[in-house]
C-alpha cells in the first residue's frame, strides 16, 4: 500500500467510494469527493490501484497558531483493522509538519471532532495518542460531540 495525495482524476473513485462505503446517494457523494480533491489536503492510501482510505486536513487560526484539524478519517471496510488509519494520520502529521515548517511555522497540535457515541474511533484516537479535552451536546443529530487533541 502506498499513501498519496488525492486529484482531480480520483474523484470517481471517491464517489464510488462514498456510495459503496457510506450511502449510496449521487449528490453527497459528488460533494465527498470534491470537497476531499479540491477544498482539503487530503491524502489517500492506495492499494493495487483501489482507494482503501482517505485522511484530510485543513491549518486552523493562523500560520503562528500551529494547529490543524483533521477533518476526516476513513478506511474502506476491506482495509479495517489492518494498520491503514494509523499509517494515514502519521502520513497527515508528517504532511502538515512539513507545510508548516516551509511556511517557516511550528506544527503544534492537532485537533478533530468526532461523534461521542463512537466506541471503534474513540479506542482508535486514544491507541494513537489522541486526548479527549471537550464535549459539545447535540452538535451531530444523533450525538453529542467529542473534541480530541494530539500536541506534537
Amino acid at each position: 500500500m502506498r499513501i498519496r495525495t488525492a486529484k482531480r482524476a480520483d474523484i470517481p473513485s471517491l464517489e464510488t467510494m462514498y456510495r459503496t462505503e457510506i450511502e449510496n446517494h449521487a449528490e453527497r457523494a459528488q460533494q465527498f469527493a470534491n470537497d476531499l480533491v479540491l477544498r482539503y489536503n487530503t491524502l489517500l492510501a492506495v492499494e493495487n490501484n483501489v482507494i482503501c482510505g482517505t485522511a484530510s486536513w485543513e491549518a486552523r487560526g493562523g500560520l503562528d497558531d500551529g494547529v490543524v484539524e483533521m477533518i476526516g478519517l476513513g478506511v474502506t471496510a476491506d482495509f479495517r483493522r489492518q494498520g491503514v488509519g494509523k499509517q494515514l494520520v502519521q502520513a497527515m502529521i508528517d504532511e502538515a509538519t512539513q507545510y508548516y515548517k516551509t511556511q517557516g511555522y511550528q506544527l503544534r497540535v492537532i485537533l478533530l471532532f468526532m461523534e461521542h457515541n463512537n466506541e471503534i474511533a474513540r479506542k482508535f484516537y486514544i491507541a494513537n495518542k489522541f486526548k479527549e479535552v471537550a464535549s459539545i451536546e447535540s452538535l451531530y443529530p444523533s450525538s453529542d460531540a467529542s473534541i480530541w487533541t494530539k500536541h506534537l
